[in-house]
């Protein structure tokens, strides 16, 4: 915000080493005090605290802003970044006269340093308040993404936490999914300081398939060619060298099958034998269950 020329009044932190963090990449603006904060009348007051400790700190908030005469023309706006808490949190600061909404880029951050290079093209949801997509807030939030290069969006409060359930899969999960990927490729015996670099292009060419074609006309493998004895393989293989990841291969091929019936290319037959095998729980057919040790 402040390359896009904002001016940074200043921030508050709860200890010492988040004010050490923050000195370093916003410079020396930090505040002993919300209150000290507050006396200032910023515009804007950005609450980028961990979930569970919003309602504490937009209670405080709230309180300090009323004690503080506002004006009524230019009401001071309070915003949340979580993806997933509902802009209601912020009530004590709307009763006290701030316009309130939760801003909430679709994009990952692992690194703060990073993040302002992270704003171009990305989609950004805009939940106001009150009023709903015409509110003084909800303009505020779509100018304020503007400012960043990002492509704002509303999204009503009571789709906050599905739209963020569909957020976790698509990015959270999906490392889950390539650390797993990554464990078994070792387990069969790809160096494990290799492991990684050796399959990720296969992963980004699966990505820029997604992003050409879409999500149905995206998948390959097995399951799109309805290839039962491989998938038989698979579960095998899994079984024996792997139990534990059995639950998620199947668990995520029945998924699949979703796509296979609207890519439309393989009769309702072959996907319901897919789904029994895939639904089946112990060994596969044909597959004897190993000789337990005599005791």
């Amino acid at each position: 915000m402040t390359r896009a020329s904002a001016l940074l009044v200043g921030f508050v932190t709860r200890t010492a080493s988040g004010r050490a963090r923050a000195q370093a990449i916003l410079g020396p603006h930090g505040y002993p005090s919300l209150a000290s904060l507050v006396r200032l009348r910023p515009r804007l007051y950005l609450l980028t605290v961990p979930d569970q400790a919003l309602r504490e700190v937009a209670e405080e908030l709230g309180g300090l802003l009323g004690d503080v005469p506002q004006e009524e023309a230019s009401p001071p706006f309070v915003a949340h970044t979580s993806g997933a808490t509902s802009v209601t949190v912020l009530a004590p600061c709307e009763e006290a006269g701030a316009q309130t909404l939760v801003l909430h880029p679709l994009q990952t951050f692992p690194d703060p340093r990073m993040g302002a290079d992270r704003f171009r093209g990305v989609a950004m949801a805009v939940t106001p308040g009150s009023d709903g997509p015409d509110s003084p807030a909800a303009r505020f939030g779509f100018d304020l993404a503007r400012t960043l290069g990002a492509r704002p969006f509303f999204l009503p409060d009571d789709k906050r936490t599905l739209y963020h359930a569909a957020a976790t899969l698509a990015c959270n999960y999906f490392v889950t999914i390539e650390h797993e990927a990554e464990r078994l490729f070792h387990q069969a015996g790809l160096p494990q300081d290799e492991a990684l670099e050796m399959f990720l292009p296969l992963v980004k060419t699966t990505l820029e398939n997604i992003f050409t074609q879409g999500t149905v006309r995206a998948l390959t493998g097995p399951l799109s060619r309805g290839d039962l004895e491989t998938v038989r393989a698979h579960l095998s293989a899994l079984e024996t060298e792997a139990p534990q990841t059995v639950p998620l291969y199947r668990a995520l091929g029945l998924a699949t099958l979703d796509i296979l019936r609207l890519r439309g290319e393989l009769d309702e037959k072959t996907i319901s034998a897919l789904a029994e095998l895939l639904g089946a729980s112990g060994p596969q057919r044909g597959k004897q269950p190993r000789p337990r040790r005599a005791t």
